[in-house]
């Protein structure tokens, strides 16, 4: 079984647990007839993303396609052997194009090997894709409180950057998110 993560190009769409489980139950319907398998929906300014197992990519994709345009299809796989410095540059660009659930695990190849402020600093970062993953599902306390363990993460970090990502500025970033009633997006300041 291949993974694979579909986006399909709705925009507009306003993410609360009500929509995430309309278009959760949609897509199940869509795949019901294919040999995918749901995984799960992330609702984005930009995009619909369909996290789906497939034994059949292509009629999994044909038949999303039906539903929406599709904007890419990627199917997940072992990440090539990069350095820590490309892989979290990798993730930040995935963060700023709202691709929250794959800048997360290209952040958690990293953080495995570490420990110590690197460790932390990784696992804040980690913890920030991982808020706006339950942002796309409309999950605004789970956002908030993750936001939450992010910050005290990332005041382990000294240094005003992690690779080319400016930590200083993303914790007041985060500070001001927290301060906010509703989940708002952000960019990694790089």
């Amino acid at each position: 079984m291949a993974r694979v993560i579909v986006a399909l190009k709705l925009q507009g769409l306003e993410a609360s647990p009500g929509l995430h489980t309309e278009l959760r139950n949609r897509a199940k319907r869509i795949l019901s007839n294919t040999q995918g398998r749901l995984v799960d929906v992330r609702i984005g300014r930009r995009r619909v993303e369909i996290d789906v197992l497939a034994s059949d990519v292509d009629s999994v994709v044909s038949a999303l396609a039906k539903w929406a345009p599709i904007e890419y299809f990627r199917e997940i796989v072992e990440p090539q052997a990069a350095s820590d410095e490309k892989l979290v540059e990798h993730a930040a660009e995935l963060f700023n194009d709202e691709r929250y659930w794959e800048a997360h695990e290209a952040l958690e190849q990293v953080w495995r090997g570490k420990k110590g402020a690197e460790r932390e600093v990784l696992y804040g970062l980690i913890k920030i894709a991982a808020a706006f993953v339950h942002a796309q599902k409309g999950e605004a306390s789970t956002y908030f409180r993750l936001l939450e363990a992010a910050l005290k993460h990332l005041n382990q970090w000294e240094y005003g950057e992690y690779y080319r990502i400016n930590i200083e500025l993303l914790r007041r970033e985060v500070q001001s998110l927290l301060l906010s009633e509703t989940p708002k997006f952000i960019k990694m300041p790089m």
